[in-house]
């Protein structure tokens, strides 16, 4: 085992179809629509590159679509910020019951006692949920609002 294989991942369930929830992880707009409002760049297929700004983050967030396909989005850290360098964001999704989805998230690629991971760990929970009840809603909410 590689020493940089700890992954973190956490389920969601939402409350509706599996496209519904895909459609904010294909465009700046709508990963705005969830995650934090400064998206710029492009998302919508493999090779695409976007940048994610946050108040509270001395860098800038730069993010590669790693995979684009029915089910599954991967954004690939190559350089920024330094914390993620490497690691790998994913988002699959799949028919749930009664017409929902399900979603698996995952962020991989850290050490096992990176110390990075018991702060990011909670701000993803807090952000992928904030995904399902946009998906849901149909309506954006950036969990993150830049000044």
């Amino acid at each position: 085992m590689s020493s940089n294989d700890y992954e973190i991942r956490a389920q969601f369930e939402a409350k509706c179809p599996p496209g519904d929830l895909k459609k904010w992880l294909g465009s700046p707009e709508g990963i705005a629509g969830w995650w934090s409002d400064h998206v710029r760049g492009e998302a919508a297929k493999k090779g695409d590159e976007f940048q994610v700004r946050f108040p509270t983050s001395p860098v800038g967030f730069e993010l590669e679509v790693s995979e684009m396909s029915d089910d599954t989005v991967e954004w690939h850290v190559p350089e920024s910020p330094p914390w993620w360098k490497g690691t790998t964001i994913g988002f699959r999704v799949s028919p749930g019951e009664d017409g929902g989805s399900t979603l698996l998230f995952t962020h991989g690629g850290f050490a096992a006692d990176d110390p990075i991971i018991q702060m990011i760990t909670p701000a993803w929970v807090r952000f992928v949920d904030n995904l399902v009840s946009v998906a849901e809603s149909g309506k954006a909410n950036p969990a993150v609002v830049n000044n």
